[in-house]
């Protein structure tokens, strides 16, 4: 199903989320003060409808009747912090049900909550701290910052936990852990049971707190060093 998107600030973050909407098959509006930046882009991307505007301008967003849009981003570049935190204001006060803002630091961060921003991302320190505990721990894959206190990472079975059931694992028990999705050494993706062994080169997603996960195997420390 196709849905309606607003993306105001259109610098490489704001051009990466309006391409991945218009690959996806949902209408997108992307708006930018920079009349240029606007002109090159709508030659690259025909679908998508690209306006040249203030966004904290409140009448000229209701002119763009935005208030039909299903969710909006607010993308500005961080040295705009006051224009990002109008139009985060003007789109809650429109009613547009969904704003994703972008912060750069966590005073700026809170006022974006107050002034009505449903989720506030601050995508530099996000992918800073995803990047760092995939360096600090050679076994794992990937790490998905859920929001609060929550994550999934996804890892290589720890040596420790080798030819060994989920059941004889009692991870949620021991460890307050659960495994979701695992990926056999060679073979494809299945929703693991409690009898399924883990196995040397198997590729496993767990879910936790971000402490529970931190103080696990999954997160061990570089070759060399130990805890």
């Amino acid at each position: 199903m196709s849905h309606q998107f607003l993306v105001v600030g259109l610098g490489r973050l704001g051009i990466a989320m309006v391409g991945t909407l218009d690959s996806l098959g949902h209408e997108v509006l992307a708006v930018d003060a920079k009349e240029d930046l606007i002109q090159d882009l709508a030659d690259d991307m025909p679908n998508v409808h690209f306006v040249a505007a203030d966004a904290t301008d409140e009448d000229i967003l209701l002119g763009l009747n935005v208030e039909g849009f299903d969710a909006a981003a607010v993308v500005i570049g961080e040295n705009h912090v006051e224009a990002g935190i109008l139009a985060t204001a003007n789109l809650k006060e429109l009613g547009v049900p969904m704003i994703v803002a972008r912060a750069s630091s966590k005073l700026h961060a809170r006022v974006l909550e107050r002034v009505g921003a449903d989720r506030v991302i601050q995508p530099e320190r996000e992918m800073g701290e995803q990047v760092a505990r995939v360096l600090a721990s050679p076994g794992m894959l990937d790490y998905v910052d859920l929001g609060e206190d929550e994550a999934l990472i996804e890892a290589r079975v720890p040596s420790q936990w080798t030819d060994k059931s989920l059941a004889e694992l009692a991870l949620s028990r021991n460890l307050g852990l659960t495994v979701v999705a695992l990926k056999p050494k060679g073979g494809a993706g299945t929703l693991p049971r409690g009898d399924t062994v883990l196995r040397e080169g198997d590729v496993i997603v767990v879910g936790g707190t971000k402490k529970k996960l931190d103080a696990s195997p999954l997160s061990g420390p570089p070759p060399g060093r130990r805890r």
